[in-house]
């Protein structure tokens, strides 16, 4: 996984991003073994948060990673799990949350962690968009960019 560094997957993020509209922003976290490294962002504000859930170990896309499913947060204002990246994310004003992982192979796996302004807006047709866009960026990743 030494290609996949720091910001490689910036495009990636920035295109979720566009594809789920104003007042959304995504980025990327990749775990390789043990060793989760932030990849990409589409702004500063994601990527303070993704770096906040890599120091801490633990947050909503952590969690995806770890169970292979969805991780939803609804209302930042009422989640009570992973008390570094939830400050850090209401810090930079995000509403809710949600993270979506995926499967690179036997040692990688990777999330696309999406942070909105609004309270809420994830329903099931943007999730399904954007479960495309993580194994396009899982692809990516598995052939090496």
């Amino acid at each position: 996984m030494g290609d996949v560094t720091h910001h490689a997957l910036d495009g990636y993020a920035k295109a979720a991003a566009r594809q789920l509209g104003p007042g959304t922003h995504c980025s990327i976290t990749l775990r390789y073994r043990d060793r989760l490294t932030y990849v990409g962002s589409s702004d500063p504000r994601a990527e303070r948060c993704d770096a906040a859930e890599v120091v801490a170990g633990e947050g909503p896309c952590i969690t995806a990673m770890d169970e292979l499913r969805g991780v939803l947060v609804p209302d930042m204002q009422v989640e009570t799990r992973w008390p570094q990246w939830r400050e850090a994310a209401r810090s930079v004003g995000f509403r809710s949350a949600a993270a979506l992982p995926a499967y690179v192979d036997d040692d990688t796996t990777l999330a696309l962690n999406m942070y909105s302004d609004a309270l809420d807006p994830w329903d099931r047709e943007r999730l399904i968009g954007m479960d495309s866009i993580i194994q396009e960026i899982a692809e990516a990743v598995r052939t090496r960019l």
